[in-house]
């Protein structure tokens, strides 16, 4: 449906901004990735870009323009770098705060981790994490405020959930300070359930 929908109404690529797709084949070919391995709270993962202008734009398409289209493409490129250590993961996505997804009216990280499942067979997917409350938005915070605003931000709900021995990966689009993944990890801790790993798509500020 979406191919026929480009012929129909062409949207212009993000990146060169050609008409056809809204992450054409070319752009998508040489858009710059490879496994960075990252360490947060004890728990190793692994993003596939740096958060350069390119995936700052394709990014902030998704979250404020709300061009969900191109969530399928960020995906095939996460999946390209997927760890065959982790054929059989449970994906959990981050949960933004509650103020941005009535905001923008759908979850980004639900949208990315449930287009990685179709992609990866074997893997599953899951929505244990709630957000707790409400919390300040992380733009313009400082790492040590990140990580204070982050505290207590997420709870677990494992109704309907009996943890196994498949692998828990848990789901975001950036990783800046690692607060909210460190958040995140620990209320999974806090449950008795151990996180695997977690993968995201760009890392910034990393070096």
């Amino acid at each position: 449906m979406s191919k026929i929908l480009d012929i129909v109404l062409p949207t212009p690529c993000i990146i060169c901004t050609k008409l056809g797709a809204p992450f054409c084949v070319n752009c998508k070919e040489v858009f710059p990735t490879s496994f960075t391995s990252i360490e947060v709270s004890g728990v190793n993962g692994f993003a596939i870009s740096n958060y350069s202008p390119n995936a700052a734009l394709i990014v902030n398409a998704i979250k404020e323009k709300g061009l969900t289209s191109l969530v399928p493409s960020v995906a095939d490129l996460v999946v390209a770098h997927w760890p065959s250590e982790l054929q059989a993961a449970v994906l959990v996505p981050l949960p933004s705060s509650p103020a941005n997804i009535k905001k923008r009216g759908f979850s980004h990280t639900a949208y990315m981790a449930k287009s990685m499942r179709r992609k990866l067979p074997g893997v599953t997917y899951r929505e244990l994490i709630r957000s707790s409350g409400s919390r300040q938005d992380q733009v313009g915070l400082s790492t040590s405020q990140r990580f204070s605003n982050m505290h207590g931000a997420f709870k677990v709900d494992l109704r309907g959930y009996r943890p196994a021995q498949s692998p828990i990966v848990l789901v975001d689009d950036v990783l800046t300070s690692g607060a909210s993944m460190a958040a995140a990890i620990e209320a999974m801790r806090a449950v008795g359930v151990k996180v695997a790993g977690f993968c995201v798509f760009a890392r910034a500020g990393g070096k």
